[in-house]
């Protein structure tokens, strides 16, 4: 009875090393590595969104550990709502906000760009000029292929502000795509 498992074991083993060497063949003459898999799929996407061009410590970790675990890749969202629709005639001011905008965000990102190369996460960063919603449209059309989405609570209005003052925490929301 042994002997009838070691030779099925012997002959999956070597019906396994024959696939491999037709796919390693198949693979040469299609111009791709020979550790190549045909069948993978894209890699996910994780969109990250800052608030305007700040990213807390809380959702760059939790965004990390996550990506980490799921093997996805962190798009990071700078936005802020500096379309032309708001400023009308001062061109030259919305210019030089963006430019402003565009130096923070790049400036602040760093940390998180660091930290995410660091576990080996593919990492992307993106700055829009339009509302946080317009703004991951955008991205998502853009990018395609986003599968969650990570966000601070947006803050409390001033009415709210004053009830809440006794309840210090910082929220995380992660939202699905699918």
């Amino acid at each position: 009875m042994r002997n009838l498992f070691k030779r099925a074991g012997r002959k999956k083993a070597t019906a396994t090393l024959q696939n491999d060497s037709r796919q390693a063949t198949e693979n040469a003459t299609m111009g791709m590595p020979e550790n190549s898999d045909t069948t993978t799929a894209t890699q996910g996407k994780l969109l990250v969104m800052g608030q305007e061009s700040a990213f807390s410590s809380e959702v760059m970790d939790y965004a990390i550990d996550m990506a980490q675990r799921m093997s996805f890749e962190i798009l990071a969202l700078n936005s802020a709502p500096l379309s032309s629709d708001s400023f009308g005639l001062f061109s030259t001011s919305r210019s030089k906000l963006c430019q402003e905008f565009q130096a923070l965000s790049e400036e602040s990102v760093m940390a998180f760009r660091n930290a995410a190369e660091a576990n080996g996460i593919a990492f992307t960063h993106v700055i829009k000029y339009d509302e946080p919603e317009q703004a991951m449209v955008g991205v998502q059309r853009e990018y395609g292929n986003i599968e969650f989405v990570i966000s601070e609570a947006q803050p409390p209005s001033t009415a709210n502000r004053a009830s809440n003052s006794n309840r210090p925490r910082n929220e995380v929301l992660v939202y699905s795509m699918i």
